[in-house]
């Protein structure tokens, strides 16, 4: 029995965990309430992270 596997066009883990990176960087030295405020900000579409 032969697999093939199959090749990726976008990899979904390696495109979050560079995200994830970008934004550890942007809150880097925030205080927990200017997080809050970062995230809510992303979540609204009004800070864009890619």
């Amino acid at each position: 029995m032969t697999t093939t596997k199959e090749i990726k066009t976008f990899d979904s883990v390696a495109f979050f965990r560079a995200i994830k990176e970008k934004m550890a960087k942007m809150m880097e030295g925030m205080t927990l309430a200017e997080k809050k405020i970062f995230m809510q900000q992303i979540r609204e579409g009004k800070i864009k992270v890619v």
